[in-house]
This record gives C-alpha cells, structure tokens and sequence, in this order.
C-alpha cells in the first residue's frame, strides 16, 4: 500500500470513531491554517477539496480531538 493510501485509511477510522460528517470537515477548514493553506493551494472548490481529501481533514480533526483529551 501507499503512504497516500495508509493515510486515507487512517483517516477513515479516524472519521468513524468521531463521527465526522461533511459538515464538520467543512468547519475545520475554516479553523485550522494548515488545511487551509493546502486548500488554497490545491485550486479546488472547498466542497471538492473535502470530498478529495476526507482522510487528511479527518486525520487532522482527529489529532486535535484527542490532543485534548
């Protein structure tokens, strides 16, 4: 497997663990610069960027969540 894939992977657990929905996603990309700055980057609409990076924001809201904990 890839790494790109391992990370979606991961990402999808994360999402079913925190019950993470479209919605939820689309805030924390609002919230955190690091998302942002690939969203802008990436030339995408902000529904396409979630929807082609779900296991990145995922992984992300994730990591926040249990950092506190």
């Amino acid at each position: 497997m890839s790494k790109d894939h391992d990370k979606a992977s991961h990402g999808s657990q994360d999402a079913r663990r925190h019950k993470i929905d479209h919605q939820t996603r689309n805030e924390w990309l609002h919230r955190d610069a690091g998302l942002q700055a690939l969203w802008q980057a990436s030339g995408m609409s902000r529904d396409e960027f979630i929807q082609h990076n779900e296991g990145v924001i995922d992984k992300v809201i994730a990591d926040n969540l249990d950092a506190n904990r």
